[in-house]
């Protein structure tokens, strides 16, 4: 196996980064507030999801009135339901719902008068239905009391404002079941906000996914900032416009060694020099497993500054002082570079032990690791590197390294020395 330094892979990876992948980049996007125009006619189309929405309501008033429990899904225009000609693909705001809701609520609060809890069950979903403050503050006081069972809050592409998203803080603090959590196509631009729902999903004792695809996180690198330290296990940013000032907030969150372990950064607006930002940010982090990094603006350039935070053979040294924990680098979509994959892959299921024998397998790599030590000490530096090359396992693996060592000439050695 070549270790991608000194040229190596590198007609590979351009050939890979050659492939026209714009039929991946031009998807078409849902629309949200801020970027859809509203045809003339659109409140009559916006009437038919409103008829939708009063349906869903009314089920889940019946539900309330039977004493049963209900999971609260309100979507519309979902990648399950198809969009008909004559609809917005958003439901609008409309006080002709408010009835609804003043029902619904109404009816949790007179069965929890009757010491009867009905209970919200797995997940509450509301997708493409826009939520005004109002109406959200007080559902979240009425569900209160109603979501210890909830395991999943999705508020998806609803136009939450500053005030919607503190609500939705307060209702994560109380979904004690809570592991998953997600704002997808809302836009957070007000620091006191981001700040609220941070420190809410930060002191949260069960989630582990926070999803904030299409939330314009890159227009603002400290907001960003914040969201990133909300410390949950994967943290999802996908097209959220980061670039190079955004790169610079990741890497120095990476660098601090937080207690993320996936991170998600597909189709952002990231560079090689921010993959290089990245990398030497992950030679100082023991705990983040897997970085996708698909569909930014990467060439072989970056894809190699990558590799070399998890395999930096410039000295053994550095290979021991690389990034040991990192199991997973998506930089190539399906059918790109299979072979550059399984080879990537390969190496980052390396541990140090491995990597270093994998260098000192190259001769001349060999050495040039060795060139300023004396003969008579190769085999102590090879086992005590200065006390940094695997210190816990080193007598383990001794019979490695010295194996990998027996076909040494050692007057080619004092050749190379001189």
């Amino acid at each position: 196996m070549r270790t991608f330094h000194n040229g190596d892979y590198d007609t590979e990876f351009d050939n890979s980064f050659s492939i026209d992948r714009s039929e991946n980049v031009t998807l078409p996007d849902r629309p949200t507030q801020a970027s859809y125009n509203k045809p003339d006619n659109w409140a009559e189309r916006n009437q038919i999801g409103l008829v939708k929405m009063k349906r869903r309501l009314q089920t889940y008033i019946d539900s309330v009135s039977h004493h049963t429990s209900f999971e609260l899904e309100l979507t519309h225009n979902t990648y399950r339901d198809q969009l008909m000609d004559n609809e917005e693909p958003i439901v609008w705001h409309d006080a002709i719902l408010d009835e609804y809701w003043n029902k619904l609520e109404a009816a949790i609060d007179r069965t929890r008068q009757l010491g009867i809890v009905t209970k919200i069950e797995g997940t509450i979903h509301i997708e493409n239905v826009e939520m005004s403050k109002e109406r959200l503050a007080t559902l979240v006081t009425t569900l209160s009391g109603q979501v210890s069972k909830i395991e999943t809050i999705l508020f998806n592409n609803t136009n939450l404002c500053e005030e919607c998203i503190v609500s939705l803080s307060k209702l994560v603090d109380v979904s004690s079941k809570l592991t998953e959590f997600c704002l997808h196509h809302n836009q957070i631009d007000n620091m006191d906000s981001a700040r609220c729902i941070s420190k809410s999903l930060k002191t949260h004792g069960c989630i582990n996914s926070l999803q904030l695809t299409h939330c314009d996180l890159g227009s603002s690198p400290e907001i960003l900032m914040v969201i990133l330290q909300s410390d949950i296990s994967f943290i999802d940013l996908r097209h959220n416009n980061i670039d190079s000032l955004g790169a610079a907030k990741i890497a120095e969150y990476l660098g601090s060694n937080p207690p993320i372990k996936e991170l998600s950064l597909h189709r952002n607006r990231l560079n090689d020099d921010d993959s290089l930002l990245i990398s030497q940010a992950l030679k100082r982090n023991t705990n983040l497993r897997r970085i996708n990094l698909l569909l930014n603006n990467i060439t072989s350039i970056g894809v190699k500054a990558l590799l070399t935070c998890a395999f930096d053979s410039s000295s053994l040294n550095a290979i021991s002082e690389s990034n040991h924990t990192l199991t997973k680098i998506y930089l190539f979509s399906p059918g790109q570079a299979s072979d550059m994959k399984s080879c990537i892959n390969s190496l980052l299921e390396m541990n140090r032990v491995q990597k270093i024998v994998l260098a000192l397998q190259d001769k001349d790599s060999l050495l040039q690791y060795l060139a300023n030590i004396p003969v008579e000490l190769i085999p102590e530096v090879l086992a005590f590197p200065h006390g940094r090359v695997d210190d816990q396992h080193q007598h383990e693996h001794l019979n490695i390294v010295y194996s990998t060592m027996r076909w040494w000439n050692m007057p080619m050695i004092y050749s190379y020395r001189n």
